[in-house]
């Protein structure tokens, strides 16, 4: 009976003051509720852009969710990442104005069939300045690769545009121990210069009901901002997620 209750008092211990840190790989699955808010302008040759909606110009939808794959290999203090995560939209409406986009204009009354797809992924390096009992502090240097197509099409056009943008980004992530195998984390990184820039945050709860198994809820924005001459990117995302990260 003695060793039963001694058993049991180590196997809660050791729960109590588990850190997910102990694992070598980190394998985390994210389910986002995003809201979009996004205008474009796209000049091409002499042919000024029309400053673009994406929803109310298109039709695509403000709300939409997705889902996004992690992977992190924890070498003690040091940790390399990778991020998978496919945007998709579409939008099917007829406009009311003439609309100049890429070089191509896009006559009133006609109906325009629109898609946006963004395959987005993060490359990334973190070093923890402070790793204890749950409680982390650590730099960020990551570099986050957008891989655009868009594509307008009506009974008389029918265009595309593709772009690839690697963005490198710095930041902090921090995470704080709470009782009842809870914690409170965070994370932030972007770039700014020229007046451009790219913000992407999120904070959370996570908890641990089990070794090497975390569960958690937090809020996420992610927003790009670009102007170049008669080009304009104005660009976010931003709402609730769920995750699990199950290490091994």
């Amino acid at each position: 009976m003695r060793k039963t209750l001694l058993s049991l008092a180590v196997f809660a211990v050791s729960i109590f003051f588990y850190s997910s840190a102990e694992a070598i790989v980190h394998v985390e699955g994210r389910y986002w509720f995003t809201s979009l808010n996004s205008k474009v302008k796209a000049t091409e040759t002499s042919l000024i852009g029309t400053e673009i909606d994406l929803a109310d110009t298109l039709g695509m939808s403000k709300s939409k969710d997705f889902w996004e794959a992690r992977i992190d290999l924890n070498l003690g203090d040091h940790h390399l990442m990778y991020s998978y995560m496919p945007l998709s939209w579409s939008g099917q409406k007829t406009i009311t104005q003439s609309v100049n986009f890429a070089g191509t204009t896009y006559a009133a009354n006609a109906q325009v069939d629109s898609k946006l797809d963004i395959i987005y992924q993060r490359v990334g390096y973190r070093y923890n300045i402070i790793d204890r009992i749950g409680n982390q502090l650590g730099v960020i240097f990551d570099v986050k690769i957008l891989d655009i197509k868009t594509n307008l099409k009506t009974t008389a056009v029918d265009e595309s545009y593709s772009v690839t943008v690697p963005i490198p980004t710095i930041g902090l992530g921090a995470q704080v121990g709470l009782p009842f195998l809870l914690s409170f984390g965070g994370e932030i990184t972007g770039i700014a210069y020229g007046g451009n820039q790219l913000i992407d945050w999120e904070a959370y709860i996570n908890f641990n009901p089990v070794p090497f198994t975390t569960i958690s809820g937090g809020y996420r924005t992610f927003g790009l901002n670009v102007k170049d001459k008669d080009n304009k990117v104005d660009f976010s995302l931003a709402g609730p997620f769920l995750m699990v990260n199950v290490g091994f």
